[in-house]
C-alpha cells in the first residue's frame, strides 16, 4: 500500500545512440488527476466570471483538457531528445535520415565548443571498415535496412 503513492513522475532510461544516462517523464497523456483538476478549473472560473455554475463553464473545462494534454506531450516530446548526442527517437522512427542529420549538427556543434572539451565523453557507436563496406553495398532507396543486423544476442 505504501508503494501505491511513491510512483516516481520520471524514469531512469539511456540514450539509444550515446548510451548516457537520462530521466524521462513518465506520463505523456493526461490522467484522471489533469480531468478532474480541469474540472475544478472551470467550476472556479464558472463561479467567479458568472457567478453560479454556467454551460459556458463546460467550454472552458474543454479549453483546460486541451491545454493540460498540450503541455504534457510537448514536456515529453521535448525531454525524449537527448541533451548529449542530440538522438530523437521519436523523430527517427518516422525519418531516420533526418534524425541522422540532427545528431550530426549537433555533434558539430559540439566539436566547436569549448566547454565541451571539458564536459564527459560520449560513447558513440562506432563502425568497422567492414561494416562501412557492407553498408555502402546496400541500395541507396532504403528497402535493404536491417539485413545487417546481427542474430546473435
Amino acid at each position: 500500500m505504501n508503494n501505491l503513492f511513491k510512483r516516481k513522475a520520471r524514469h531512469n532510461t539511456y540514450c539509444a545512440f550515446c548510451k548516457s544516462p537520462r530521466r524521462v517523464p513518465r506520463k505523456r497523456n493526461i490522467g484522471v488527476i489533469n480531468i478532474i483538476a480541469s474540472a475544478l478549473t472551470a467550476a472556479v472560473i464558472s463561479i467567479v466570471l458568472w457567478e453560479g455554475f454556467d454551460p459556458r463553464g463546460f467550454v472552458v473545462f474543454v479549453i483546460a483538457l486541451a491545454f493540460a494534454e498540450t503541455f504534457l506531450q510537448l514536456r515529453w516530446r521535448l525531454s525524449i531528445v537527448c541533451r548529449a548526442c542530440g538522438f530523437d527517437p521519436a523523430l527517427y522512427v518516422k525519418q531516420p535520415h533526418l534524425a541522422a542529420a540532427k545528431v550530426k549538427e549537433h555533434l558539430e556543434r559540439r566539436r566547436r565548443d569549448p566547454a565541451a572539451l571539458m564536459g564527459k565523453r560520449l560513447n558513440l557507436p562506432t563502425i568497422t571498415p567492414e561494416r562501412a563496406e557492407q553498408l555502402k553495398a546496400l541500395p541507396a532507396d532504403g528497402k535493404g535496412r536491417g539485413q545487417l543486423v546481427s542474430r546473435s544476442i
